[in-house]
């Protein structure tokens, strides 16, 4: 009897713009492409995996095991919104993030999903004084972050001025940046959140910058700069794979 394929539900907090949403599937498509490519990296099944998309401004996933679409884990997607807005959607998803937590559910958080976990578990999210951190940008790993992530540095895109302030009890950071000390949170078999985009590429990146200067939310010099630095390299299979170990996903 073939064996039931691990279910992760992305709860896409935000609708990406045209190269994303439309091309690419929104994040639901985005997340499944990008763990295609870790189990390829790492030799697996693709189809040890199946990722569901849920709208998260409409409605979560049961967390019971006889549910009609009972989920593994869950992974919450980055938005435009404020993790610590008290809209009732966000506030739901801040109670569903402790429901997991309880249930032990594993949960991955990206950009805003990281700062609405570490809000879950008692962290201060907030603006960042530092200002803007964009594109590709170098990260330090902590000692557990080179064994979780299996390098002495990271390089992700990034698109924020939201930062999870004060860390979470129990829990290790593993990256920090030079503007923002928290940029992924851990807590083995629970929690492994990034505060960047490992399912960014040059393209979406680009746009986004674009859109962002034209509306005035990015200041000229840092849109520019970034768009520079667009086509960089990226680590975003590395933390994909280190997501899927984290996971335990076998084949």
């Amino acid at each position: 009897m073939p064996r039931k394929a691990f279910t992760l539900a992305v709860l896409e907090c935000d609708q990406p713009l045209d190269a994303a949403r439309i091309e690419r599937g929104g994040h639901t498509g985005v997340w499944t492409a990008l763990f295609a490519d870790a189990a390829d990296a790492l030799g697996q099944n693709r189809e040890r995996i199946e990722v569901i998309g849920y709208n998260a401004e409409e409605g979560l996933p049961s967390l019971a095991p006889n549910a009609e679409r009972a989920v593994d884990a869950v992974l919450i997607s980055g938005s435009r919104y404020n993790a610590w807005g008290d809209d009732g959607w966000i506030v739901d998803l801040v109670a569903f993030v402790k429901e997991c937590v309880a249930k032990k559910v594993p949960v991955l958080g990206v950009c805003f999903g990281h700062q609405i976990v570490g809000r879950a578990l008692g962290g201060e999210v907030g603006r960042n004084v530092n200002g803007w951190e964009v594109a590709p940008t170098v990260l330090g790993v902590s000692e557990v972050g080179k064994k979780v992530f299996g390098k002495e540095s990271l390089t992700l895109h990034l698109m924020n001025r939201d930062i999870v302030k004060t860390c979470p009890a129990d829990m290790q950071v593993l990256a920090s940046s030079s503007k923002t000390e928290i940029h992924s949170l851990y807590r083995p078999g629970e929690i492994l959140t990034v505060q960047g985009h490992p399912e960014f590429d040059g393209e979406v990146i680009e746009e986004l910058l674009k859109m962002r200067m034209e509306s005035g939310v990015i200041p000229k010099d840092v849109g520019e700069d970034g768009i520079k630095r667009a086509p960089l390299p990226h680590d975003g299979v590395t933390v994909t794979v280190a997501f899927w170990k984290f996971l335990g996903i076998s084949i």
